[in-house]
């Protein structure tokens, strides 16, 4: 049984997929294909999940993703093929539907580095390396 996708304690996160396409516009091609060939599969893998489809005339494709918590996604799928929109239905399935907050301080840390802040002035030694070559089937040759 596949058990795939994000899950907190448990519980699958995704809880509706829905796919709104045209069903004469050639932007939903792919959409179509993909409900036609794919879409059943995938939901039998997922039965947690709500799968639904749309047909909205005169709009391109997308994927409407509902969340647990409530969050929503919405992915455009316009002109795209059937691998390119199960990639973008298993981004949905192994997402929380959170946002992804960006980082406006740089990362800090209460212990610095045993080494040391590296500075461009830093004196490098030379150091000399012994090497030795061992052949599949033959001895040792040594070189310096």
């Amino acid at each position: 049984r596949h058990r795939g996708g994000m899950a907190t304690r448990g519980v699958t996160q995704l809880k509706q997929l829905s796919v709104r396409y045209c069903d004469l516009g050639g932007s939903s091609r792919g959409a179509r294909d993909y409900i036609r060939e794919r879409l059943i599969e995938w939901a039998s893998l997922n039965p947690e999940v709500q799968v639904a489809t749309e047909i909205k005339r005169n709009h391109h494709p997308i994927l409407k993703a509902e969340y647990v918590a409530g969050f929503d996604k919405h992915i455009d799928i316009k002109n795209l093929d059937l691998d390119g929109i199960q990639k973008n239905v298993a981004r949905l399935r192994n997402s929380s539907g959170r946002k992804m907050k960006r980082l406006d301080v740089p990362v800090t840390t209460e212990t610095p580095s045993i080494q040391g802040v590296w500075q461009p002035t830093v004196p490098f030694q030379s150091i000399e390396v012994e090497l030795e070559h061992v052949y599949a089937g033959q001895g040792k040759d040594q070189s310096t």
